[in-house]
């Protein structure tokens, strides 16, 4: 399929995303290809409510559009969306509601990947213009978007995310690091369903160590209570003074904090994706979720991948719901230990 693209330079390009936090987050790489393309444009990137904040300081981006939680916010939001004059719409989430949307948005020009055995009247084949096929091996998300706007002439600017700290965050993690030794091990092992809990006797090994060397441990989770119960008991036992403990921060607390850390380690969830952005040394495990699509692309990352039953089938990226991942439970101390030596 030969290379697509608008007529004319887009005044109005709509950018749809509508997935999850850290999806939000890998967004900033096509926002900037499209910013350096068309400097001039108004770029729009709609994203899942709740997301918005990863697309913060993103001089890329004139305006980001939260898609709400309700069905009559949504239809309320399509017609703006419909009369906001877009010339392309250019769809990195590829299923219906999203295809709803860029059918919506009346763009002259409206772009996806093409999706593997759709029904024929499917939505998703009616609502674009140019639907160019992933290669058969499909990369890292980061790289699938990129090559979607390459197929439509739009060049690549890189794979970094150019995630900054904002300086009063920097401040507020300072004064609640203080006192903590340093070096800094930053560590998120737990996620709101609970699927990519690290076992809490392997964090505490882990932990132990870390402080027995003379570092300091900063440790983060969600605001379920069956997170922090997991993290209370992974830290049991534990050194409090050399410990620092957070649950339920801002966007932009979790990033100084991260920032401030000298090593990330932890599950693939979004604070992973913000570690690896900041380019941080750092040690992710993967299971209930695939990691060809979203392991860290910087050199000082590193990833270790669990064997998961519930992936065994190629079209399925996540666990079912409802369980922990038992493909965790296999993970080992010592083997961490030893990767997070080498980092």
């Amino acid at each position: 399929m030969k290379p697509q693209s608008p007529n004319q330079p887009p005044r109005a390009i709509l950018v749809i995303c509508v997935r999850y936090l850290g999806d939000t987050l890998l967004l900033r790489p096509a926002l900037r290809a499209l910013r350096t393309a068309f400097p001039g444009a108004r770029i729009d990137a709609l994203v899942t409510a709740g997301t918005a904040c990863a697309l913060d300081d993103c001089a890329d981006v004139s305006r980001v559009i939260e898609w709400p939680r309700s069905l009559t916010g949504g239809l309320a939001l399509l017609a703006r969306i419909a009369g906001s004059g877009y010339d392309w719409a250019v769809d990195f989430t590829g299923n219906d509601r999203s295809a709803l949307i860029a059918l919506a948005s009346r763009a002259r020009f409206r772009t996806a990947y093409e999706r593997p055995k759709l029904p024929a009247y499917s939505l998703r084949r009616a609502a674009y213009h140019f639907r160019p096929v992933h290669r058969k091996a499909k990369p890292h998300a980061v790289i699938q978007r990129l090559e979607l706007l390459e197929a439509c002439g739009v060049a690549p600017q890189g794979t970094a995310c150019g995630l900054v700290p904002r300086a009063d965050a920097l401040a507020w993690a300072d004064a609640a690091m203080g006192g903590l030794p340093t070096p800094r091990l930053h560590v998120h092992v737990t996620s709101r369903d609970m699927q990519k809990a690290i076992p809490s006797d392997v964090v505490r090994t882990v932990l132990a160590h870390t402080i027995d060397s003379g570092g300091g441990v900063v440790v983060t989770c969600g605001s379920a209570e069956s997170e922090k119960a997991h993290i209370a008991k992974s830290l049991a036992g534990l050194d409090s003074a050399k410990v620092r403990s957070f649950d339920n921060l801002s966007w932009h607390q979790l990033v100084a904090l991260i920032a401030r850390c000298d090593k990330y380690w932890g599950s693939d969830t979004a604070p992973a994706h913000i570690a690896s952005a900041l380019e941080k040394p750092l040690l992710i495990h993967f299971g209930p979720s695939r990691a060809d699509h979203w392991h860290p692309l910087h050199s000082a990352g590193t990833f270790d991948v669990q064997a998961c039953a519930c992936l065994s089938k190629k079209t399925k990226t996540k666990c079912p719901p409802g369980r922990p991942g038992t493909c965790l439970e296999r993970l080992d101390a010592q083997q961490i230990l030893r990767a997070l030596g080498s980092l």
